[in-house]
């Protein structure tokens, strides 16, 4: 096993750990300091996602973005590819790809401006995340420079460093139920 496959354990481990009551705790207290943040009130466009298992739960972020007529739009994989799609209703998603919610549609928008909430399995103080390891997010990011990209994860998903590769691209933000960097 590599020391990224040993990590990628370490921290689903600690996140599948934890408690719906916990995960419902947490995602809330991260959900409310995210809309409590410039970045989020001053965002027109969003880029979000549904999460996966205890991946922290952003729907109240959603669901407010879409109260204050935002552009909200969610992830589609296909094949290598990861595109977005702008949907107005939960109800638009369905069972995807690695049983991930993605939009029915079939009409990607390309946002350059917009802001990106997204998830991960590590992050490290220096805002550099750690993926599943399909670097989806990774080759969705390149030659995306307007996009401001908001880490979304639990304190204890943050390590003090993580091994990176010149692919591997650090977020603008992260953002825990603590802290904000």
């Amino acid at each position: 096993m590599t020391a990224k496959q040993q990590i990628r354990k370490k921290y689903k481990t600690l996140r599948n750990e934890m408690s719906n009551s916990e995960v419902r705790e947490k995602s809330d207290q991260i959900c409310k300091r995210i809309i409590s943040i410039e970045l989020f009130q001053n965002a027109e466009k969003i880029l979000a996602y549904a999460p996966l298992g205890n991946e922290v739960d952003i729907r109240l972020v959603i669901e407010e973005g879409w109260k204050q007529n935002k552009h909200i739009a969610f992830p589609k994989v296909f094949g290598d590819t990861m595109k977005y799609f702008e949907i107005s209703d939960f109800s638009e998603l369905e069972e995807g790809t690695f049983h991930v919610m993605e939009p029915k549609e079939d009409h990607p928008i390309d946002w350059s401006d917009a802001l990106v909430l997204v998830p991960g399995v590590a992050f490290d103080r220096k805002k550099n995340r750690m993926g599943y390891g399909k670097g989806y997010y990774d080759r969705f990011f390149e030659g995306k420079s307007g996009c401001i990209e908001l880490g979304v994860a639990y304190e204890l998903q943050v390590a003090e460093q993580l091994p990176t590769e010149e692919n591997d691209l650090p977020m603008s933000y992260l953002v825990t139920e603590k802290n904000l960097w």
